[in-house]
């Protein structure tokens, strides 16, 4: 199952949903960056459910007259999403992808240029922890208890495995200065904090990473309003 396809019958495992619901959702939440999920590829996946049963529909009276589809999930779906979540929280993340695949052609770079790359790693995460930390404190001082306990793991989580990389980027840091010494002083490291770091040899161009806080609010589940049927 594509993460698109769990995402669409994730929403409607929190209730009915009609298709022009679950579009403003994914829109709202920014959720077209980061998943292949065109417009047209929502009702495609919502058809493609319903012919297998994962899902049903009801026309309801629009507003303007039309009848208007309210798919909800059927036992079948439930399952095969219970499936699939079962199997991402069972399965370990797979690595020899993006940052270990840098972490494994690391001589490629001089020494500096690496101190300089995982010192703006560094930087960025710390400045992602912070971010988070604050959010997920704010959720734990809401009245909502129930949001606070659906919460819980997601943002712990994340925050562990951001303490966990800082603390591996810190002692690679460390150990990689006594290895080569003096490195932090070398001129493109003493450059830190502008974009662009000329080398006789190459340019260095700073590549902004994903925020994961904004992905965490992303992932939240959004409520789940009773269907409206003059809705159009």
């Amino acid at each position: 199952m594509t993460d698109a396809e769990l995402t669409i019958l994730s929403l409607l495992a929190q209730g009915p949903r009609y298709g022009h619901e679950i579009q403003k959702i994914i829109d709202d939440r920014g959720m077209r960056d980061w998943l292949a999920i065109g417009y047209s590829s929502v009702y495609y996946m919502l058809n493609k459910f319903e012919r297998r049963n994962m899902v049903k529909s009801e026309l309801r009276p629009g507003g303007s007259g039309t009848p208007r589809k309210l798919y909800s999930l059927t036992e079948a779906g439930q399952g095969i999403l219970r499936t699939a979540i079962s199997d991402l929280l069972r399965a370990p993340r797979s690595i020899g992808t993006g940052f270990e695949l840098g972490l494994a052609n690391i001589y490629v770079l001089a020494p500096a240029q690496v101190y300089l790359m995982l010192s703006y790693h560094k930087a960025d995460l710390e400045n992602q922890l912070t971010a988070v930390q604050d959010i997920w404190a704010k959720h734990q001082e809401s009245d909502d208890i129930d949001n606070r306990h659906d919460l819980r793991a997601l943002y712990t989580h994340s925050i562990t495995r951001m303490e966990s990389d800082l603390k591996w980027l810190e002692d690679f840091l460390e150990d990689w200065r006594e290895r080569y010494p003096g490195v932090e002083k070398n001129p493109i490291v003493q450059s830190y904090g502008h974009d662009d770091m000329n080398t006789a040899q190459t340019q260095i161009h700073r590549r902004t990473p994903p925020n994961p806080l904004k992905m965490l609010q992303r992932l939240q589940r959004p409520p789940v309003d009773k269907p409206d049927e003059t809705e159009h």
